[in-house]
């Protein structure tokens, strides 16, 4: 008998992970807190309401997964969430390959179809993954880090919290530190460190933007 599970966030990424994670789960629905698409159906699933209507009216034993790309937006859910007793399972698309010496938080983390993630790599929780990422040994994922899709990374460096790696882009071996809340740019390809609270783009990547809180 499947378990039940919501999504929260009923938008295009929310739709995708549906799509997925029927196949493991009875789904009641989505939870939203856009009060447009309250009491809607989106592809076959009700948007119920939102996240008071979670807290409110549903059992803390129901599944709820919140893949959310906004990395601040998706922390501050699972907080609330989790305090009051909901459980936030990891979900790996059954494509990923992913050697058994691969660490993984024990909830929170999202990993799509056609990765690889080689030996000797710790992932912390909550972090996404995209699909068709490769992932190189030896490399240490912190909490709260989004990758997107086609993204390659390197050996031996350290990605740290809530960092956010855009599509096609490419973090070359002998980079030792993604900074925690850095931003590398869709295509990018780094070759130096990258440090916290900046933005990187480009081929060799540049520093555009640094954040005042760092």
């Amino acid at each position: 008998m499947k378990k039940e599970a919501v999504i929260i966030g009923a938008g295009t990424y929310g739709q995708v992970y549906a799509e997925y994670l029927k196949e493991s789960y009875d789904l009641i629905g989505f939870i939203d807190d856009n009060k447009d698409k309250h009491n809607k159906t989106i592809n076959g699933l009700k948007v119920l309401g939102g996240l008071d209507y979670l807290l409110k009216n549903i059992a803390p034993s129901t599944k709820v997964f919140v893949p959310i790309g906004n990395t601040e937006v998706k922390l501050n859910i699972l907080k609330k969430i989790r305090t009051k007793g909901f459980e936030t399972p990891n979900y790996i698309h059954p494509s990923v390959n992913m050697h058994a010496s691969v660490k993984l938080g024990s909830q929170g983390v999202y990993i799509l179809q056609g990765t690889t993630i080689m030996p000797l790599t710790t992932i912390e929780e909550d972090v996404m993954v995209s699909s068709n990422t490769v992932i190189t040994h030896h490399t240490h994922i912190g909490s709260g880090v989004f990758i997107s899709s086609g993204v390659t990374i390197g050996a031996s460096l350290v990605i740290k919290k809530n960092a956010y790696i855009g599509i096609g882009s490419t973090i070359m071996t002998g980079v030792k530190i993604i900074g925690s809340d850095s931003l590398i740019g869709a295509g990018a390809v780094i070759i130096r460190d990258v440090p916290d609270g900046t933005t990187v783009v480009g081929n060799p990547g540049r520093i555009i933007k640094r954040n005042k809180d760092f």
